[in-house]
């Protein structure tokens, strides 16, 4: 049986991966900084079945690659696919008035003219930086072990188009050039990248049905159709409305240039 690596495993995307990985019977290995983020996860998604889960923070470098020496060596599950679901933080982002907004990462409306430059440092480790680790640490391990339909997927959020969430915006931004990145290395092997931009608010059930958001259980179904779709690769996949939940709507994350043609064939010098 396929597992599923989950970094952010409690947030909002987190839990509602972990709900899409379960429903189309898959295992599922969370990341959790700490025993409570471990409880908050079984509550939502009401038990540990096929759940195993690790303490690591994910904010560190070597975070993930902890856990990957701990694979390599039998003691924690193999994976084939991982999802970097980032934090959704709804109480903050209702609080600033951005209900009904993408808020993927930690929310800070702060304007960055005049924000402390730790506290930016700050939102963008968090953010921006906890993403690029999490590929670092797995990317090559999902090629090295050449399972056919591995997945590596990342969910970006609409702040970073609207420019209205301070530090949160930037770091979207980032994750947008990343995300080409991925699409790029991931052409030529058996690993499936592919993006999740995320313009829609989504909440575990029982906060999205009283503040009316769309419920983790519902946006799980987005994942559930990547993870099927086996000729779904560099692409970013737009979820801004509640009808691309039920009909994916993609295109390819990469202009047709042919700069990357010649990247990939060794060609490109710069």
């Amino acid at each position: 049986m396929e597992t599923v690596l989950v970094v952010g495993a409690s947030g909002n995307i987190g839990i509602s991966t972990i709900l899409a990985a379960r429903n189309t019977g898959r295992n599922v290995m969370a990341v959790v900084r700490n025993a409570a983020a471990q409880d908050k996860i079984v509550r939502h998604v009401g038990s540990r079945d096929g759940i195993t889960f690790v303490q690591a923070d994910v904010t560190q470098a070597d975070g993930l690659k902890r856990v990957l020496e701990q694979v390599k060596t039998g003691r924690l599950p193999d994976f084939q696919h991982v999802y970097a679901a980032g934090e959704c933080r709804v109480t903050a982002a209702m609080a600033c008035g951005l209900t009904r907004d993408a808020i993927v990462g930690t929310l800070n409306c702060e304007k960055v003219s005049t924000m402390d430059i730790e506290t930016f440092h700050q939102v963008m480790r968090l953010s921006c930086e906890a993403n690029i680790y999490a590929y670092n640490a797995t990317f090559q391990y999902l090629i090295e072990q050449g399972k056919p339909n591995s997945t590596w997927t990342i969910i970006t959020g609409g702040l970073g188009d609207l420019g209205i969430g301070g530090a949160v915006s930037i770091a979207q931004g980032a994750l947008f050039a990343f995300a080409g990145v991925g699409a790029y290395e991931c052409m030529r092997t058996n690993v499936r990248f592919n993006e999740v931009y995320l313009a829609l608010q989504v909440a575990v059930d029982d906060v999205a049905v009283k503040n009316k958001l769309v419920k983790a259980s519902r946006f799980a179904q987005v994942y559930e159709r990547i993870l099927d779709r086996k000729d779904l690769k560099s692409a970013r996949v737009y979820v801004e409305n509640e009808r691309d939940i039920d009909h994916l709507r993609f295109e390819k994350k990469l202009p047709d240039s042919p700069l990357v043609k010649m990247a990939l064939d060794g060609d490109l010098h710069l």
